[in-house]
């Protein structure tokens, strides 16, 4: 099994220019800077901080149409 898996997320024009303007402020690129944020999460859900995702604004308002699918 190898110790590192790649990850594909969609994400719109407008997060991808913010986060990189956000990886190029720490000199460092995306992909890093997505796998720190990814392991902060990960580290704050852990210790009961990390707030559900249904509780997030504008999350789930819409069903794509794969879970559409599967309803």
């Amino acid at each position: 099994m190898p110790s590192r898996w790649r990850v594909t997320a969609n994400i719109d024009e407008e997060m991808l220019k913010k986060l990189e303007a956000w990886a190029a402020e720490e000199n460092r690129s995306v992909s890093s800077l997505v796998a720190t944020i990814l392991r902060e999460a990960a580290k704050s859900h852990d210790e009961g901080v990390y707030l559900h995702s249904q509780s997030f604004p504008n999350m789930h308002t819409e069903k794509s149409p794969k879970m559409a699918k599967n309803d």
